[in-house]
């Protein structure tokens, strides 16, 4: 009766890790990015937790954590974060990326940028190395 999941709802079962291609009665059959596809036991489904990524919509946030010198500015890097952020195309305008300033570090200064995405669901490294890759230009430019 119960229904956690559906065709196309991006999941966790276990150490698998995909999109549900197909439900049968006994398995369920989970794309991973390589293309592989990982037949699963339904029994998994009650006996492990399951994480289901997409069951209320495609949206997800995604999370990178950052480290900067002692000597650089907080505040300057939560806006240098933020506009790498919203330049991206593929980052929600709405809910808007934060910055977290999550701790002083033993060599360095913590921050997460937090992004929200519907087109990288299934690639969530692609979108953080777009953005780090961004990040790290401008930070050399603005000497962090």
């Amino acid at each position: 009766l119960e229904q956690p999941i559906k065709l196309g709802d991006r999941i966790q079962v276990g150490n698998t890790y995909g999109d549900v291609v197909r439900l049968r009665g006994r398995s369920t059959w989970i794309r991973t990015n390589e293309n592989v596809v990982i037949i699963v036991p339904n029994s998994e489904f009650i006996n492990q937790s399951v994480t289901n990524w997409t069951a209320n919509d495609r949206q997800v946030r995604i999370s990178l954590p950052l480290g900067v010198s002692y000597g650089s500015d907080p505040g300057v890097v939560r806006d240098v974060l933020i506009a790498a952020a919203r330049k991206h195309a593929d980052v929600l305008a709405e809910p808007s990326p934060e910055v977290i300033f999550i701790e002083f570090g033993d060599s360095s200064l913590n921050f997460q940028l937090r992004v929200w995405t519907t087109k990288h669901v299934q690639t969530p490294t692609r979108l953080k190395s777009d953005l780090y890759f961004a990040i790290f230009e401008t930070f050399r430019k603005e000497g962090i």
